[in-house]
């Protein structure tokens, strides 16, 4: 505050107006109402209003094209209608112009901040399915799999699975599959300890601290945090209905319970879908397999229009966790944006 206050003086005895820098002028969009708003209904699972989200962010967008908050959170909500547009009860649209708009912002949000790698990653996954609307998606492809590559390469923690996700609809005996599930391993290598014990990876002792408020850098993909509150649990939830998918049940088990040891296990909107999860699993190993089946106790996370809010969304024990949570300012403390690389 002494700085800002110090330039404030400066520039008003200067003929030149101050110019806010980079930081500035993203870490105050966060104040946005709009910002607010998306918050808001993101936490709180409300797809069915992502049409409003939508036309608040593209209002805001219109005034100015340079806003990077507007710009990625354009791609996001963009996106959650991809993942979990079928839970809305309102009727959305057509989803080939949610696929062209969530490639058209995160590649113009990607544009005004390169540093951002998770951008870089949402990216990837949206070329990927705009190259499914072309007559020819090969080059389109290979673009979009090199975005990933670079993406993995520069914020692993975040990306492996970012990128993971977009293969987990495949067979599981496909070599994108194989990839994937590989990248789901060795991030727990990259957030908790290398060499992980595949035969018995027991890391339950890393998972439990409580880490959501301090600035864990890069590893706070790795944990529970205000963005993510069930990071953790949502992490290995997908985990285990991709080992579940292979036939491997066993393992599978293993997984879903490292989500029990979250510190926010209890408050977690999803923790019966885990726990049934964990005594149906022999069962589902044939269950996901069937692309007849419907519902979220009878498809793997992936394909339930639940993927995000496993790891986002706030119960109503969430809420009351970080009532008085200065989450701006966390914004600003970690920079989420990564502004400064």
């Amino acid at each position: 505050m002494t700085i800002f206050a110090g330039a404030v003086c400066m520039n008003a005895c200067s003929d030149h107006p101050h110019e806010p820098s980079a930081f500035e002028k993203i870490y105050n969009s966060v104040d946005d109402p709009e910002n607010e708003f998306f918050w808001e209904q993101f936490h709180s699972g409300n797809v069915s209003n992502v049409k409003t989200i939508i036309s608040r962010l593209e209002k805001q967008y219109s005034e100015d094209s340079t806003n990077v908050v507007v710009a990625a959170h354009l791609g996001f909500a963009n996106f959650w209608v991809l993942s979990e547009g079928m839970r809305s009860t309102q009727p959305l649209g057509n989803i080939p112009d949610y696929i062209n708009n969530a490639y058209r912002y995160f590649t113009r949000a990607y544009q005004l901040n390169t540093n951002d790698k998770r951008i870089l990653g949402f990216l990837s996954n949206a070329e990927m399915a705009y190259a499914s609307l072309q007559p020819q998606p090969g080059p389109v492809q290979q673009s979009a799999v090199l975005k990933g590559q670079e993406s993995i390469a520069a914020w692993p923690e975040f990306n492996k699975f970012t990128i993971g996700i977009g293969y987990t609809s495949l067979p599981p005996q496909s070599e994108p599959y194989k990839y994937a599930l590989e990248m789901q391993w060795t991030t727990l290598e990259d957030c908790y300890t290398s060499p992980i014990d595949r035969a018995n990876p027991d890391i339950r002792h890393i998972l439990n601290r409580d880490l959501s408020g301090h600035n864990l850098g890069k590893d706070r993909a790795c944990y529970n945090n205000w963005i993510a509150p069930h990071n953790i649990e949502g992490y290995f939830l997908n985990m285990g209905d991709m080992i579940v998918k292979t036939g491997d049940h066993a393992m599978a088990v293993k997984i879903y319970e490292l989500a029990k040891a979250s510190p926010d296990y209890n408050n977690w909107a999803y923790k019966d879908v885990l726990e049934k999860r964990i005594l149906n699993a022999r069962q589902n190993t044939v269950k996901f397999l069937d692309q007849t089946q419907q519902g979220i106790d009878n498809v793997i996370i992936a394909g339930s229009g639940a993927l995000c809010m496993s790891c986002h969304q706030m119960s109503e024990g969430d809420k009351l966790r970080y009532k008085d949570f200065d989450w701006k300012k966390y914004f600003r403390q970690t920079d989420v944006y990564s502004v400064n690389g």
